[in-house]
């Protein structure tokens, strides 16, 4: 990395040796700077506004004292969280062609060490790599095995890593010598063709006699990539996996497919060839939660997954869903593997806002990696193989007038560098309270050397002053609209922080081996999680997968011969009677994305009693209501107060008070690409037979605490090796809870 105010400028080679020559070098944030010095923390700056890139501002002098009112950012050192892998992207095929066929090779070391060295570049550490061909190649499909059509290769004779000898091994071979402590993962966006039922890259799903097989291949990438000077430590069976694309590489797994591939063949294949690598599930988006957690719900492949991979491709506010796994499955670790910018968002500092949003959210979510997509692409957002129009990289690879080629760094290179040359690898999250969207957004970390990095981001349209306080010392700031700012200090803590000033609780547990299970929990969460109203109070409650409510007595379905469906919008297609004619294969859908405000209604006929709602979208597993509200009329006009809310899930089981009511209104209240689909819908009403009571089982933790804004909650955590019963009290009803192994429940009673 070689400039510090002033622009970054694309050059010709002889330009670019006098650049770098004149340009200083940045100092490595390390104790021993001095501008770390005992009393002060440095200021690193990035503001797209006024052209200023990673520079490095006076320091700031930490007091003693009361800290002045207003606007405060509390870090607290003594509460970590998860370690970090670092911050990336990927170097795809079109990204190490550019790189390593397209610049010279002195403008490709300049550019090797602006990325990964820590002393002279913004210290990435972590890279995922595409395993054969994605949407970013440059001569369309390739596997490690492609044989002709109709030809197949199970014994993996015709297997080689060769294309990617040319110019992507030695590129991660150079990231790796610049960077040690670099995390290379391994995805595949799609196995050879003749293992599919499209016997093509595109599209298709796993035959089942190419498990096994496809488990092999996996085995073969990693030890020849170790033998080529790269080893890797994370895999995902696929990339994606809830998306079949017609055009570019791609596979649906489901979650069932993922989990019996795991369990049965890639995990024990690993075991055999005595490889060390370790399997993340899903990689995919935050929407669907269940995806990954089935993998915790089974003991069997619980075993053989090492954490969650997430894309960010969903609404923002979504990122929580993160925590809510992690707090579902506190032992699970969590990984951001995709997140590309592009010119959907805008200018440049719409785009460099975007990626301080994933660079603060994602680790105050759990993330123990950040990994944009593209680490180069062209003018053109290419070379694409029918992929992503728009995508930006992380540098801009193109040729200038006179022939000679170069490279411009995006918003997504000064957006990671804010974090990624002052976290380390193996750094831990600590506590910090944030200032919230349109105001100073912000993410702590203590490096495994003793100094902490604070990144801070002002996503609001003013000038913000904030005061960031850390035990007894305290300074105060101004950060311009649309800017960021790392502050790096050494020293230990001093003094004690009060719980409110963070926002959050942590509820510790143990594990039977001596570790931790820590959840943490915090007011934002309450509309991640299902919750109804009794009368003066909204009741909560998680439910992870696997796991089970169930009310006192038993429950029958409601009679649907008088019932008549209704909604805001329908596909001509799917009109609201599919979703109540007793057809799973039938579905009413919406028609368009989802919006704020559709609705899908039900007139019971007359009057009904009931206690349950479930919305079923099995057959469309993505097409559910990301949040939903439900209200009930006696006259279909007059609805008032929602009676519950939540977030939705491919089967949306939503548990109420026992009510009486002849209307029933679903409401949508999240932004979603996709289709809202119901392919059935019950209600169902006590049938009077009193259950019995759980047995508690052994292995069950309970712990409780209170929010700074009166929220109480009490937890649950199975720290057994079987799943665990027992009774909850819950709005005046006793209900019977099973919780799997190595999860967690929350319970939460707020005032409505």
């Amino acid at each position: 990395m070689r400039t510090t105010t002033r622009q970054w400028r694309r050059t010709s080679l002889a330009a670019a040796a006098t650049l770098l020559a004149t340009l200083p070098v940045l100092p490595a944030a390390t104790p021993a700077s001095a501008d770390s010095a005992p009393g002060r923390a440095s200021v690193w700056i990035t503001n797209p506004s006024t052209k200023t890139y990673l520079s490095q501002q006076s320091p700031v002098t930490w007091k003693t004292g009361p800290a002045p009112s207003g606007s405060t950012i509390t870090v607290d050192t003594s509460r970590r969280y998860q370690p970090m892998s670092g911050f990336g992207a990927s170097f795809t095929d079109s990204s190490a062609w550019l790189v390593g066929t397209k610049l010279s090779a002195d403008q490709r070391n300049a550019l090797m060490r602006d990325l990964f060295s820590r002393r002279d570049g913004i210290g990435l550490s972590i890279l995922r790599q595409p395993m054969g061909a994605s949407d970013f190649t440059v001569r369309g499909n390739y596997s490690y095995d492609d044989m002709p059509a109709g030809q197949s290769d199970p014994t993996l004779s015709n297997f080689s890593i060769d294309h990617d000898r040319a110019y992507t091994i030695p590129l991660l071979k150079q990231a790796r010598a610049l960077n040690p402590k670099l995390t290379v993962m391994a995805t595949p966006w799609s196995p050879p063709g003749w293992m599919k039922t499209s016997d093509s890259m595109n599209g298709g799903r796993l035959k089942p006699d190419a498990y096994q097989p496809y488990a092999d291949y996996f085995a073969k990438f990693l030890k020849e990539y170790a033998a080529a000077g790269v080893p890797v430590r994370y895999i995902t069976p696929q990339n994606e996996p809830l998306h079949e694309p017609s055009t570019y590489p791609g596979m649906r797994l489901s979650a069932d497919e993922a989990n019996a591939f795991v369990t049965d063949h890639l995990a024990p294949t690993l075991r055999e060839q005595k490889l060390s690598t370790r399997i993340l599930g899903y990689d995919h988006n935050w929407d669907v939660t269940s995806y990954p957690e089935s993998f915790y719900a089974d003991p069997a492949t619980a075993r053989n997954v090492a954490g969650t991979a997430w894309h960010c491709y969903a609404a923002a506010e979504l990122v929580l869903n993160q925590t809510v796994v992690h707090n579902d499955y506190p032992n699970e670790g969590a990984f951001q593997t995709e997140c590309s910018g592009g010119t959907w968002e805008g200018d440049e500092q719409d785009g460099f806002a975007g990626a301080m949003d994933n660079v603060i959210n994602g680790p105050r979510n759990w993330a123990q990696s950040i990994v944009r997509w593209n680490v180069a692409l062209d003018n053109d957002s290419g070379p694409r193989n029918n992929g992503c129009e728009g995508c930006r990289p992380m540098v801009t690879v193109s040729q200038d007038a006179d022939g000679t080629w170069s490279y411009t760094p995006t918003a997504d290179y000064w957006g990671l560098a804010q974090a990624s040359k002052f976290v380390q690898p193996g750094a831990r999250r600590v506590a910090s309270n944030t200032l919230g969207k349109g105001s100073v957004e912000d993410v702590a970390f203590t490096n495994p050397d003793g100094s902490t990095a604070l990144v801070t981001y002002n996503s609001g349209t003013t000038d913000r002053t904030f005061t960031v306080r850390w035990g007894k010392r305290y300074f105060t700031y101004t950060l311009a609209a649309g800017a960021a700012a790392t502050f790096t200090w050494n020293g230990t803590q001093h003094g004690s922080t009060d719980p409110a000033a963070i926002g959050s609780v942590d509820l510790p547990f143990r594990n039977p081996d001596g570790s931790k299970a820590l959840i943490t929990y915090d007011s934002s969460l309450l509309a991640r999680q299902p919750q109804v109203r009794v009368g003066d109070q909204w009741l909560g409650y998680t439910l992870p997968a696997g796991a089970s409510l169930t009310p006192p007595t038993g429950e029958v379905a409601l009679p649907r011969g008088s019932w008549q469906a209704s909604a805001s919008a329908s596909s001509s297609d799917d009109p609201p009677t599919k979703a109540i004619d007793g057809d799973a294969a039938t579905r009413w859908s919406s028609g368009q994305g989802m919006r704020p405000g559709d609705w899908f209604q039900l007139d019971l006929g007359s009057a009904r009693t009931f206690n349950e709602i479930v919305l079923d979208t099995s057959a469309s597993s993505g097409d559910f209501a990301r949040q939903y509200e439900v209200y009930t009329s006696d006259d279909g006009t007059t609805w008032g107060k929602p009676i519950a809310t939540g977030p939705g899930s491919t089967v949306t089981r939503i548990l109420l008070p026992t009510t009486t009511a002849r209307y029933i209104r679903a409401v949508n209240k999240s932004d979603s690409g996709s289709w809202w689909s119901i392919h059935d819908v019950s209600v169902l009403a006590p049938d009077g037979k009193v259950t019995s009571n759980a047995d508690v089982t052994k292995g069950v933790q309970r712990k409780s605490a209170q929010l700074p804004d009166g929220t109480r909650l009490s937890a649950a955590y199975n720290s057994g090796s079987g799943t665990a019963a027992f009774d909850i009290r819950w709005g005046g009803t006793t209900y019977s809870y099973r919780l799997p192994a190595g999860a967690a429940a929350i319970f939460t009673t707020r005032s409505a």
